[in-house]
């Protein structure tokens, strides 16, 4: 009788009767408190990790809609390393507010942001735009041969945008990147990072002046922050799926949109044939796989440390988002696949 009056007292929020009782719904209580508490501490426990190691040097950390009220403030402006770097990152503080004020931010003073929705015990993507980003330093832009227009005509430009929602409006952690590939490519071996005449095929006379030592050492420092930081990710998460996303020029004979498979485990294969298929359903016909590109270093990099991850790349041709000139994308084509894109993870398995 006792423990049912307890019960009673507990839910009318009144104190139980009995000393036992008492304490044991302080100890229920506590517990779940505690539960709740170490949940959400994944994220205090990977910027811990970042800090305690002092290789990023100062780091930004606190939720998006907090930095968006802060945007104009002197000390996010000049936390960046120039105001070029600070005005993107702050053009998209407010594209995603006030949509996803809520999601965890950390950020770098060289533009690599961390996008934290993660949610245990559930489906969650940790999403890679490595080559969205179109800032280059003022003092190797001086020194680049190549004009801005012809840089965006190979950047990714805009595919955050595409992306983000595969995170935003499911769960996960997503990495960006506001550096141009221009200046350092993550996607390439360390030795190959920064380009020269004739590393890509659709390159011709990279750089006017070459860069220094410094600035050449400036630039492998970068490299090496954006490996150790999806290293610590990947110590203090667990993803289901790892996802590359990029764009690609609209060459004759190319798809509309690839999926690099070449890192996949075999037994992953029916899953991104259901993704295929849907991509297909939803009208992107024509959907390859490894039409150009199978998949570039970072896959490959986590292929030999993860061998049983699910790691996948996907290429979105241009023509299907950006304008004529292939400058800029276009607002509502960009939306619509953002949103099309969620659905390949309502996941059917295709039988053989």
């Amino acid at each position: 009788m006792k423990s049912k009056q307890a019960l009673k007292d507990i839910i009318k929020n009144k104190k139980p009767k009995t000393k036992t009782n008492a304490s044991q719904f302080f100890l229920f209580n506590l517990m779940s408190k505690l539960a709740n508490v170490i949940e959400e501490d994944i994220h205090s426990n990977f910027v811990a990790l970042l800090k305690a190691h002092r290789f990023l040097g100062r780091i930004l950390n606190g939720k998006l809609g907090e930095f968006y009220k802060d945007r104009n403030k002197l000390y996010f402006r000049t936390f960046f390393l120039d105001a070029k770097l600070y005005k993107l990152v702050k053009a998209d503080l407010e594209y995603l507010y006030p949509q996803y004020k809520d999601v965890k931010m950390t950020i770098t003073k060289r533009g690599v942001i961390i996008y934290d929705n993660y949610r245990k015990n559930v489906f969650n993507v940790l999403l890679l735009t490595i080559h969205s980003g179109t800032w280059v330093p003022m003092e190797v832009e001086k020194k680049l041969n190549i004009s801005e227009e012809e840089r965006f005509k190979e950047e990714d430009v805009d595919t955050n945008k595409l992306y983000c929602n595969l995170v935003l409006e499911k769960n996960g952690i997503w990495i960006d990147n506001k550096q141009s590939r221009f200046v350092v490519d993550f996607n390439r071996d360390l030795s190959n990072a920064i380009y020269s005449e004739k590393s890509e095929d659709w390159l011709n006379i990279v750089w006017k002046e070459s860069l220094t030592k410094k600035e050449k050492d400036g630039i492998h420092r970068s490299y090496r922050e954006f490996y150790f930081t999806l290293a610590k990710l990947l110590d203090s998460y667990k993803f289901n799926i790892i996802f590359d996303g990029h764009s690609m020029r609209d060459e004759q004979g190319r798809p509309n949109i690839s999926f690099g498979t070449k890192y996949i485990p075999n037994f992953y294969m029916p899953i991104v044939k259901s993704m295929q298929r849907k991509m297909a359903s939803l009208d992107y016909a024509p959907v390859a796989l490894d039409n150009p590109y199978q998949g570039g270093n970072i896959l490959s990099w986590l292929s030999i440390k993860f061998p049983n991850l699910f790691i996948i790349a996907m290429e979105i041709n241009k023509k299907i988002y950006m304008n004529k000139d292939r400058i800029k994308s276009v607002k509502y084509k960009t939306k619509k696949i953002s949103k099309d894109l969620t659905e390949i993870f309502n996941i059917e398995i295709e039988e053989n």
